[in-house]
């Protein structure tokens, strides 16, 4: 009876954590609600008849919800913020909380919400910010436990404390990202992550990446790096762990790149089960009597139910038609999966893992042309070539990367047509519609929409881009920023042994820069007054300018951005 009591309060105490998620339950374990990104939506699940009760139209692009009684609140892409009334299934009132946010927690009366390097505090009643707390670059996930706030930074993996009017971060790592998740649980912040091997000079496919989850201690505040969990090692190879759920003594690992769940004990540190699921799972929630998980599976339009005590997937509900053109979805689906020989040896490699939603992972890798810098493919349709050295000239040759870095068999069928060169060597446009279907994603890909961000230091920085003796408009004009050509711009000195392809390297769009860093093919420049500083000779001239003077070009770099989109951002 003890144990059953321990077991009952410890249900408790788990699910009161309030925290952002893609997939939440209902207090009272009623409903399931559910983001639906690419429809726009949030799902209502009967979690009895496993049934879909409504389907409400929310802001674009959902990211993450939270439930606070007869509220929920939905964060999206767009900027805007939710909120649903559960008993009539409707959107009840709307906020625009910034640029790209992704967190959202309610909790004791407030509403918090992560985004554009702060979280706002917004009161529950009446939406007025209350305040905003400034945090490090790319806050996203969010938790609450015994009145303090954690947050996660997706690149960095850092997680910021906020406890009243005290901020302390905590590093899990140098090289730990892809952090947008956080249970607060059992004494613990769980945190999946993935490690980037950036250190490497001879890198294979798996030594590339690894998948964890990071443990940071609730009363201290303290990392706590021998309860990291390395998930290569507890299961088989997986890819992208995004969000984890615990019961007991077991943790429910989300792997949205593998698309599966390994349930791994905490005392061994092993796993006990590996299971499968839909598309892209995003999110895990457990029931409050941990009977039951449901798994967001996002590019599946579905929530698979697990059985906790049996740890098998025993359901799968369909939530949502996700409305993208069939290319362009089975496009998203092979750019976010490892779960193919074709594309991923051992499922160990995707190409969200390291351009994950379409950005960047801010890392510099060592590969075999030399030390390459992530560029985020955003608008990479209007800005041919690719790749630093520019010698992917069609966004089919991608299927060079999925063969080299990812160790798959590939999505076409014979050669890579770029053993040499994939610009002197025939096309790869035609060739395979699941590689013409990846290329049509990639050329879809638009960044989110930011407000025009302009100050006096800017305007006038704006004046010394486009002035001639900075040279600047030379090789990056607008709108594309960029000359879509290659030159020789001093850099690659200090790595012409390992540069294998040489030193002209392709002219890369300064659209969003202030979302990239660091900076030049080997990511030397950490930040854009690092580049000014530096933009001397072949590289534009600054030299005449005063120190003012460059940091105002700096800050004018930080505003370049994209034109309005097309077509609705894919993601």
């Amino acid at each position: 009876m003890a144990a059953k009591c321990q077991g009952a309060l410890l249900a408790l105490l788990l699910f009161s954590a309030a925290r952002s998620a893609t997939i939440a339950v209902t207090p009272d374990g009623g409903r399931v609600v559910t983001v639906n990104p690419d429809s726009n939506s949030v799902s209502i699940v009967d979690t009895l008849t496993r049934t879909k009760i409504a389907e409400v139209k929310v802001c674009a692009e959902p990211q993450t919800l939270s439930i606070d009684g007869q509220r929920l609140f939905v964060v999206c892409r767009d900027g805007m913020l939710n909120e649903v009334d559960l008993g009539a299934l409707r959107v009840t009132r709307t906020l625009n909380v910034g640029y790209d946010p992704f967190g959202v927690v309610a909790s004791n009366g407030r509403v918090y919400v992560s985004g554009d390097n702060r979280v706002l505090v917004l009161d529950e009643t009446s939406l007025a910010t209350i305040k905003s707390i400034a945090t490090e670059e790319f806050p996203r996930g969010l938790a609450i436990d015994a009145g303090k706030l954690y947050v996660t930074h997706f690149r960095s993996g850092k997680v910021t404390i906020i406890d009243g009017d005290a901020v302390k971060v905590v590093s899990t790592g140098f090289d730990t990202n892809v952090s947008q998740s956080v249970v607060a649980a059992s004494g613990r912040a769980w945190l999946p992550q993935t490690r980037s091997n950036v250190g490497n000079t001879a890198l294979l496919f798996d030594s590339t990446l690894f998948p964890i989850v990071s443990a940071i201690d609730l009363a201290t505040g303290e990392h706590l790096p021998k309860q990291r969990i390395a998930i290569d090692i507890a299961d088989r190879p997986v890819n992208t762990p995004i969000d984890i759920a615990l019961s007991l003594n077991l943790a429910f690992v989300v792997n949205a790149g593998s698309d599966d769940v390994s349930v791994i004990n905490l005392d061994t540190r092993l796993a006990v089960a590996h299971l499968s699921v839909g598309r892209n799972p995003r999110g895990i929630a457990m029931s409050p009597d941990e009977r039951w998980a449901w798994v967001n599976n996002t590019l599946s339009g579905t929530v698979s139910v697990i059985d906790v005590l049996e740890k098998r997937v025993v359901d799968t509900i369909a939530v949502t038609a996700i409305p993208l053109d069939p290319s362009i979805l089975n496009g998203k689906i092979l750019f976010n999966t490892s779960n193919s020989t074709a594309l991923a040896k051992d499922r160990w490699i995707s190409c969200a893992s390291c351009h994950f939603d379409g950005g960047t992972d801010g890392r510099t890798w060592f590969f075999r042309d030399g030390p390459r810098n992530t560029t985020s493919l955003f608008g990479v349709g209007d800005t041919l070539p690719m790749h630093w050295s520019g010698d992917l000239d069609e966004l089919q040759d991608v299927e060079s990367t999925i063969r080299v870095i990812q160790a798959g068999t590939g999505l076409a069928p014979g050669p890579s047509n770029c053993d040499t060169a994939c610009d002197q060597e025939p096309p790869n446009a035609g060739r395979s519609k699941d590689l013409d279907d990846l290329a049509t994603f990639l050329r879809a890909l638009r960044a989110a929409t930011r407000a025009p961000v302009t100050s006096p230091a800017a305007e006038r920085g704006r004046s010394l881009f486009f002035d001639s003796r900075t040279q600047c408009a030379i090789c990056h004009p607008a709108p594309l920023f960029t000359d879509l050509k290659k030159h020789d711009v001093g850099t690659g000195t200090a790595t012409s042994a390992v540069e294998r392809k040489g030193r002209v390297f392709n002219t890369p769009s300064l659209r969003r820069l202030i979302d990239t860093a660091p900076y030049m093919h080997d990511g030397t420049q950490l930040t854009l007054l690092d580049v000014v500083r530096n933009a001397t000779g072949l590289h534009g001239d600054a030299s005449m300018l005063t120190a003012e003077e460059k940091n105002d070009l700096a800050e004018y770099l930080k505003t370049i951005d994209f034109v309005a989109p097309r077509r609705r951002a894919v993601r």
